[in-house]
């Protein structure tokens, strides 16, 4: 009953429950892919389309966090500037997802060329914001390894500098992730295979979940 409970706290939060349904959208795509199996790209699709649509209306939660943070004049000029940047980011993607929805749906009809600069976009601001996550995780854990190293340093310090290091390697593979599907010619955009694409996201969408448990033991 124990393992129940656990599954039905963690699904009915809707940030753990894209947790879930990215793991399993990814996976079905890498089995897919190596295996060349249509049935099971089809199911990852309309996973991948189920986690779209929900992210439509992510605007006000982004906004907010942008808000809250402001200039991040609290982190310094050019780390507030990357953390700007990052909010700024998070809501240009939100907003080329609604244009890809309205383009799919029919609701706005364009041309390939518009289409194509929508696409593109949208893959320019994920690749973003999954740099300036990077970027910024990185200096948490350089931050998190400074406390550990005092001596006085609290109980859960070595935690968090484990939490900083999966949040880094996370971020990482979402950024070599992100960028291979931008076009041809734009660092190594379109130069992975959809096994290899996969194979990232889905080692991505398995730490989301090592670090959600992990986090657990930074709670109070």
């Amino acid at each position: 009953m124990e393992v129940v409970d656990e599954i039905c706290n963690l699904l009915q939060v809707h940030v753990n429950r894209d947790k879930v349904v990215c793991l399993a959208c990814y996976a079905l795509k890498l089995i897919g892919s190596s295996r060349e199996s249509k049935p099971l790209l089809t199911a990852s699709g309309k996973l991948a389309a189920a986690r779209s649509a929900t992210r439509l209306f992510d605007d006000a939660s982004a906004f907010r966090n942008l808000v809250n943070y402001g200039l991040g004049r609290h982190e310094g000029p050019l780390w507030g500037a990357m953390g700007v940047c990052n909010g700024l980011s998070i809501l240009a993607y939100l907003q080329f997802e609604k244009l890809m929805f309205l383009i799919d749906s029919g609701i706005l009809p364009v041309s390939k060329d518009v289409d194509f600069q929508v696409r593109t976009g949208h893959k320019v601001a994920w690749s973003l914001l999954a740099f300036f996550g990077f970027i910024r995780s990185i200096r948490a854990l350089h931050l998190s390894a400074q406390v550990v190293r005092r001596p006085n340093h609290s109980r859960c310090a070595p935690a968090r500098v484990t939490q900083a290091a999966l949040t880094s390697t996370k971020l990482l593979l979402d950024v070599v992730h992100a960028v291979s599907w931008l076009p041809r010619g734009w660092l190594w955009g379109s130069c992975l295979s959809a096994t290899q694409a996969s194979s990232f996201a889905t080692a991505s969408a398995v730490l989301a979940l090592v670090m959600h448990y992990h986090g657990k033991r930074l709670a109070p």
